[in-house]
């Protein structure tokens, strides 16, 4: 006949007994906490007494884990430990053992009866255990062969909710069950219970991250598809735009020609959103590449004033190049570096009003080469800062100043700042606040021909990979 197993603790029989406890527990965390595949864990719960508490010494024979399968709404056998005794067991039974199955409704088992009430039980009939299953009469065959006198069950429960039993099967009875031992029991129940949680979790947390995966996976290929399939009609629309407005159909109104212009613009806009879109995808999804080569920073910036001057003259702001009279050269992809510099030249732009300065200087320190590109536009809040790098960021459009600017997509310093990671190199802002400029500021390694070849093969064998680099 079962009852309810008395876990009440009695004065430790020994000084070194509260010692041994404590040392045994702290071992029984660790080794189970430090588990978080759920497999290995399971095996690992109904083994760790026996083989790092020497368990079997006391009379442990058999440990058995089962967990609750919540929608299916029954209990099943997960782990048996591996001792002679169980081996014995598991030939004996008619029934394999990770078929034996209770149904939450078996209320005469008393591996159910422990979860539903809570409630750790002891019996001296193995067969209390496994009814109705297996016939009560083979139960206890099996159980005289073993010589097993005592089973206890503990329920495992995280918190309120219920996750499964464990059943220790001993060679003594209850009485010598040591106060010592009930210590050990209780808090191996409640470390298990912890470490199940933290592995459902975990596995909850692996499935919902490769779900995320998959969907992020499915957006860059729409993102991609999408961006290539609208590039083209727009880059059409925008070249007949440009023969109209260049008179090749015909003169225009005034009127006429504004609209046209006005529509040319936008379509440049639409095109640019998409470029940046579609780079975008390329980082996030680790496809974006960079060859590397050794470049001359200097020229490279003369040639983006060259490109962005007119707009600026058109604005009526003072482009400066502080050109140096010497400068090393750096480790760099040409084309992804005039992109960062057009759109740190461009964002000042948009930001500084008619009669301001945007100056480009460099700065040589510590095997880096910093350029900073600083305007006496509007300058940006404490506020805002913290945001400037962040995709789709966009600044408030009070402090834009140039008019005929538009606010752009909010990639643009994003895309610039992954750029320059994938460079190595750091990219940043700072502002004295609204109405005292800003500066932008990027660096990128000095050439040097180790260095060099360091970061081609590092970028070669990623694109070997399919591993890109982004380090954003």
């Amino acid at each position: 006949m079962y009852k309810v197993f008395d876990t009440g603790l009695k004065k430790f029989t020994s000084p070194n007994t509260a010692e041994q406890a404590i040392s045994g527990l702290w071992r029984i965390d660790e080794i189970i906490l430090n588990t978080i595949d759920i497999e290995s864990l399971a095996k690992r719960i109904v083994n760790v007494m026996l083989e790092e508490l020497g368990y079997l010494k006391f009379g442990y024979v058999i440990i058995v884990l089962s967990l609750l399968d919540k929608e299916k709404e029954h209990l099943k056998r997960i782990s048996i430990s591996e001792t002679p005794h169980a081996r014995k067991a598991l030939k004996s039974s008619p029934i394999p053992f990770k078929k034996i199955v209770f149904s939450i409704e078996d209320k005469e088992n008393l591996t159910v009866k422990s979860l539903l009430k809570n409630e750790s039980y002891v019996t001296e009939d193995l067969s209390d255990m496994l009814h109705p299953a297996i016939d009560r009469s083979v139960v206890r065959q099996v159980q005289k062969n073993l010589g097993i006198l005592t089973s206890l069950v503990f329920p495992i429960y995280a918190g309120t909710s219920p996750l499964g039993t464990i059943i220790f099967s001993l060679n003594k009875k209850e009485t010598k069950i040591s106060d010592f031992e009930k210590q050990i029991l209780i808090g191996f129940t409640n470390a298990t219970g912890i470490a199940i949680q933290h592995a459902y979790l975990l596995k909850k947390l692996r499935e919902a991250n490769e779900k995320l995966k998959e969907i992020d996976k499915l957006k860059d290929e729409f993102v991609s598809l999408a961006g290539h399939e609208l590039r083209t009609p727009m880059t059409v629309i925008k070249s007949y735009l440009w023969l109209a407005l260049s008179g090749k159909g015909g003169d225009l109104t005034d009127k006429l020609k504004d609209y046209l212009d006005k529509a040319y613009s936008s379509t440049d806009r639409l095109i640019k959103l998409v470029n940046d879109m579609l780079n975008v995808s390329r980082i996030e999804s680790g496809r974006i590449a960079i060859n590397v080569q050794k470049v001359d920073l200097v020229k490279l910036t003369e040639d983006v004033v060259g490109e962005v001057k007119p707009k600026f003259d058109e604005g009526g702001i003072k482009l400066i190049f502080n050109k140096p009279e010497s400068q090393p050269f750096v480790i760099a992809d040409p084309d992804k570096i005039k992109e960062v510099l057009i759109n740190l030249v461009g964002n000042a732009l948009k930001f500084t009003p008619k009669d301001g300065e945007i100056r480009i200087n460099f700065e040589h320190k510590d095997g880096m080469v910093v350029t900073h590109v600083s305007d006496t536009g509007q300058g940006i809040g404490p506020e805002d800062l913290p945001r400037l790098f962040q995709k789709f960021s966009l600044i408030q459009k009070s402090y834009v100043t140039n008019k005929q600017a538009s606010l752009g997509t909010g990639l643009g310093l994003y895309i610039s700042k992954s750029i320059v990671k994938i460079h190595k190199g750091e990219i940043w802002a700072e502002s004295d606040g609204i109405g005292k400029g800003a500066t932008f500021s990027f660096s990128l390694k000095v050439y040097k021909q180790a260095d060099f070849e360091s970061m081609r093969k590092g970028h070669e064998s990623k694109q070997s990979l399919g591993l890109i680099h982004r380090e954003i």
